[in-house]
């Protein structure tokens, strides 16, 4: 089983408290890792912080982030604690990883896609992250709407034009078109009715399966936690926290 992100001691913190605490996070390939916790624990920033988006001090002040596939070496290394230098050697060293080896999947997918270009023109872009460029683009993205359940028509679609339930599965069909080896999924049930919400989640574990594609699932649902996650990671908001998620 491929190991695909190996997160130790995570420590994020504000100017005078701390956010995040010794999180250990593994994701394998195939297989779901939940990502628990009541707002204010630290989930966003946890996965802010697996993308290597977060901010270095206050923001990050400890920790390691192995993605064994991409070599042996520590993405956090020479990082923690260097404050805004920091902030941007680990911007820039981990820039190739997002929308290729790691792809993020929003919340609230309505709101979130870009509203002034058509899915089809956002999946091209996220095609062209890949580190292997498929022969035929046009129909790599054809049978990702496909699997997620869209005509082909709605490649030519506005965000706006699609219902909540459409945008997510796009959200998602983006989120895949970059061949990722590591889904991030923020609470993609959000705004959903309780149908919708089932059908998405199980749309997100058949597709990122049939991709062996490991996926993080932020969610506070504990029902789909249950159901669908290999492994469960719980946050608790640190004493004195406020954070974000």
């Amino acid at each position: 089983m491929s190991e695909l992100l190996r997160l130790r001691q995570l420590a994020i913190r504000a100017p005078d408290r701390p956010l995040v605490e010794g999180v250990d996070i593994t994701v394998h390939a195939g297989q779901v890792t939940a990502l628990c916790g009541p707002s204010g624990s630290g989930k966003s920033l946890t996965a802010r912080a697996c993308m290597g988006v977060i901010d270095v001090l206050p923001g990050l002040a400890g920790g390691s982030l192995h993605l064994p596939e991409r070599g042996d070496h520590d993405w956090y290394s020479g990082v923690a604690g260097a404050g805004a230098p920091g902030h941007a050697r680990l911007l820039r060293t981990t820039e190739a990883l997002r929308g290729g080896y790691i792809s993020y999947s929003p919340q609230a997918a309505s709101s979130a896609l870009n509203p002034g270009r058509t899915i089809g023109r956002q999946m091209e872009i996220a095609v062209s992250r890949r580190e292997k460029r498929p022969a035929d683009a046009a129909a790599a993205m054809a049978e990702l709407l496909r699997e997620v359940g869209l005509p082909a028509r709605a490649s030519s679609a506005l965000p706006g034009e699609l219902s909540g339930g459409q945008c997510q599965r796009a959200a998602l069909a983006i989120a895949m078109a970059s061949d990722p080896r590591l889904l991030i999924a923020d609470e993609p049930e959000t705004g959903l009715d309780p149908v919708l919400r089932r059908q998405v989640v199980e749309l997100l574990l058949t597709v990122g399966k049939a991709h062996n594609c490991g996926i993080l699932l932020i969610s506070h649902h504990e029902d789909t936690v249950h159901r669908i996650a290999e492994h469960v990671v719980r946050l608790t908001a640190p004493a004195g926290a406020g954070g974000a998620g």
